[in-house]
């Protein structure tokens, strides 16, 4: 169903009325909404039930603990937001705080402690609040955006909202933030909405919130069709356990995926909102109708169900070739390091290979010198055994990970010639005109042919010809 037929759809597509009287109405009791609509009370209850949420740092009542509250106290990062708060109305994001102690948004646009109050005093005056009553304001961590999106969304990290209906899923999209939306998902602000195949996790269509249908992320040649969602079966589960835990029997269930922590749901919405079906292509109305009176006993059932009834296939030839550059198996690829440091080599593309490998001096040309400097000075004595050799690597393993953003994970090799430190690192690869993240492993290539292997797994988004030559 196009943009252009979408009136032509109505009985698929659902209106605001039918949400209101059929569904919000009918099946969302006074005390489910009460839940959704406060964000303390959604946290508490989803946490009751095990379910993940973002941490929370402190919660600001009133005026009086607004004036006793140490800002100094207040981590460099984090999201404030009214607790009954409005269609993102009052979140603010910080990343950061400069030396004056203003804070710094995504943009880069800065809060003084001055503006910061005052923004406060808004909030707890009711000013975007949904009841239009004084409010509360929430202060949790700030989520870590997951490399599969680094690209995607520009600086701040995506929401993915999956609705639920009767414990199915129904229906979902993800909303990237562009330069346009300062940061935020939000399509008002001119963000992007792109559904998702509720079978396989991968993003369909796309429409941009105030231009209407898209195929690539504005500016770059990335196509947002065929993005795979990480971790999908477990988000529609946790949607899925969110809805028995709250009784919302139609809800929109918001998640962030967090780079460590995976999915945690930020929001609960009693009211949905109806662009998800432009996003999709597709309307909400006869997913619901087919939904409705269906006996669901447990989580499983309810997550294969929205799966089966409503997970269709993905535009023919996306999965294989649309989007990919056609490439050989020998190639110039150009590695992104540390403070903009680059090199260029030629690699062998390698699909016998699992993952992708560079040689130690490339990576100390990208500024690794201090983690292979660590690895390369004897931290493993000589005649230990595998087993204590395993706990000296797991403990160096947490530290580097803990003080490197960008170091994956730190693993101990067996071999015939004794035992090795490899390092795993999150690395900016570019082959031909295609730029992306992935997971690259370091050691000794001296003695090999070629000082870099590009791994099948960082080959998903080529197509591969033996007989192409560089």
């Amino acid at each position: 169903m196009s943009y252009l037929d979408y009136w032509k759809n109505r009985k698929q597509v659902l209106g605001i009325n039918e949400r209101n009287l059929s569904y919000i109405s009918e099946y969302n009791t006074t005390k489910s909404k009460k839940i959704a609509d406060d964000k303390v009370l959604t946290k508490t209850v989803l946490n009751k039930a095990e379910i993940p949420t973002p941490k929370l740092i402190t919660i600001i009542h009133n005026q009086k603990e607004l004036r006793e509250l140490d800002f100094s106290t207040l981590p460099n990062s984090f999201v404030l937001k009214p607790v009954t708060g409005l269609e993102g109305g009052g979140i603010e994001i910080f990343y950061n705080r400069d030396k004056q102690n203003n804070w710094i948004r995504a943009d880069k646009s800065k809060v003084s402690p001055d503006e910061f109050y005052h923004h406060c005093i808004d909030i707890l005056n009711g000013r975007y609040s949904i009841h239009q009553e004084p409010d509360s304001i929430l202060i949790e961590e700030r989520v870590k955006i997951h490399h599969e999106f680094k690209y995607y969304s520009y600086k701040g990290t995506p929401d993915i909202r999956v609705i639920v209906f009767n414990n199915i899923p129904i229906m979902s999209y993800i909303r990237l933030a562009t330069k346009e939306s300062a940061g935020k998902a939000n399509l008002a602000m001119g963000a992007i909405g792109v559904g998702i195949d509720l079978a396989k996790g991968r993003t369909t269509s796309a429409i941009h919130g105030k231009s209407g249908y898209i195929e690539y992320v504005p500016g770059t040649k990335l196509r947002l069709s065929g993005l795979r969602i990480p971790y999908w079966s477990k988000m529609l589960q946790y949607a899925v356990e969110a809805q028995k835990a709250t009784n919302l029997r139609f809800a929109a269930v918001d998640f962030l995926l967090d780079r460590d922590l995976g999915p945690l749901i930020v929001e609960l919405n009693a009211r949905p909102g109806l662009s998800i079906q432009l996003a999709n292509d597709d309307g909400l109305r006869w997913r619901l109708k087919k939904a409705t009176g269906l006996k669901v006993k447990d989580v499983e059932k309810g997550v294969r169900l929205g799966k089966d009834m409503f997970g269709g296939e993905i535009e023919e030839g996306i999965e294989s070739i649309a989007g990919k550059d056609l490439i050989g198996i020998y190639e110039t690829v150009t590695f992104y390091g540390k403070d903009d440091k680059t090199t260029a080599t030629i690699a062998k593309v390698d699909t016998g290979a699992d993952s992708t490998s560079i040689d130690k001096e490339i990576a100390r040309k990208l500024g690794y010198t201090e983690v292979l400097d660590i690895i390369d000075s004897g931290i493993i004595p000589e005649n230990v055994d595998y087993e204590e050799g395993l706990k000296i690597v797991r403990k160096l393993n947490e530290e580097l990970t803990k003080k490197h953003d960008d170091v994956y994970e730190v693993n101990l090799v067996k071999s015939s010639h004794g035992m090795s430190i490899r390092v795993n690192i999150i690395l900016k690869i570019k082959i031909q005109d295609t730029t992306y993240e992935t997971k690259v492993s370091i050691f000794d290539r001296s003695g090999l042919t070629y000082n870099a292997i590009i791994g099948r797994k960082s080959l998903t988004k080529f197509l591969i010809d033996p007989s192409k030559i560089r």
